[in-house]
């Protein structure tokens, strides 16, 4: 603070707990401006959504509850943190966060705010009501309203998931995610000599049935890739109407590990995205962009003090 002013930390934390400053609309008219001198003409960019975690104890620690966290494979106390940002070849800028409150073992306030209607509280209530995609929907909004565009929408395996897919495709984004090898089903046509049936199947009977044994090289890179164009319900199977959309499966294996005379299937990982003329290539180099909101965590916290306050 004192790069700033002369005043001390008891001017800091006043300022912290004003419920009349808001935060979200500073930290978004610093993106758009660093952005406007950062971003050259021309640049891919890409959204790129992502959360971490600081993990906090006590009994006394309001606003925590209970996260898995997926880098020590455990549930956590503490405060996730969901963030949206936008990475392009000259950096990574941070655009807009919302604290994400979980369902299981919530720590109230001590006391309530001042004002009910006050920007804090407002919050705090979305913290504890809205599902990630809720909050992401409403994050991606603000930005494109502000002028902030990009094409893309990256993230990784926690966020592969229909609702996730929905909300880029409303946003008028192409999403490029990592998936689970989980349940969810897609339906392929398969070519018979006398006519074309659709089956539905999960990412490990599509693999069996479209992907082994057909393996193709990526030009330049140490991987092997096989796409697969299927159709994908984002409505719950249950609800009366479906809503189909294409997407493209890309499942990537790599083919540089001198221990292994051949990829076991935990080496397999598998990308989906809503372009079906995207090529393998091009679909990681993008996905690749979306490293660099892992540097920033890292740095952040390490060096700026993220989530200390």
């Amino acid at each position: 603070m004192s790069t700033f002013c002369a005043a001390g930390k008891d001017v800091l934390y006043e300022a912290m707990n004003r419920e009349d400053w808001n935060w979200r609309a500073l930290q978004l008219r610093v993106a758009r401006k660093t952005l406007q001198q950062l971003v050259a003409p021309g640049s891919v960019t890409a959204f790129v959504l992502d959360d971490t975690i600081k993990i906090r104890s006590g009994k006394k620690m309001p606003g925590i509850s209970s996260h898995f966290d997926h880098t020590t494979g455990r549930h956590v106390m503490g405060q996730q943190v969901l963030t949206l940002g936008l990475s392009c070849a000259e950096g990574f800028v941070p655009i807009d966060s919302e604290l994400f409150t979980g369902k299981t073992n919530v720590v109230d306030l001590p006391a309530p705010f001042k004002d009910g209607r006050s920007i804090p509280a407002t919050r705090h209530r979305a913290a504890l009501s809205q599902t990630k995609p809720e909050m992401a929907r409403a994050m991606i909004a603000r930005t494109q309203r502000a002028g902030i565009t990009a094409p893309y929408l990256l993230a990784d395996a926690w966020f592969g998931t229909k609702p996730m897919i929905a909300m880029a495709e409303n946003a008028l984004l192409t999403p490029i995610v990592r998936m689970k090898k989980n349940t969810m089903k897609y339906r392929h046509s398969l070519r018979l000599p006398d006519k074309v049936v659709c089956t539905e199947m999960d990412v490990r009977a599509l693999y069996q049935s479209a992907v082994r044994g057909q393996w193709e090289k990526i030009p330049g890179q140490p991987y092997q890739s096989k796409t697969v164009v299927v159709d994908l319900n984002l409505n719950d199977p249950k609800d009366a109407q479906a809503r189909w959309i294409k997407v493209r499966l890309l499942f990537v294996r790599g083919v540089s590990d001198s221990d292994k005379t051949q990829p076991g299937k935990h080496d397999r990982c598998v990308f989906l995205t809503t372009d079906v003329n995207l090529d393998p290539q091009r679909m990681l180099e993008l996905y690749a962009m979306r490293w660099a909101i892992e540097v920033y965590f890292k740095e952040s916290k390490q060096h700026l003090g993220f989530l200390q306050e």
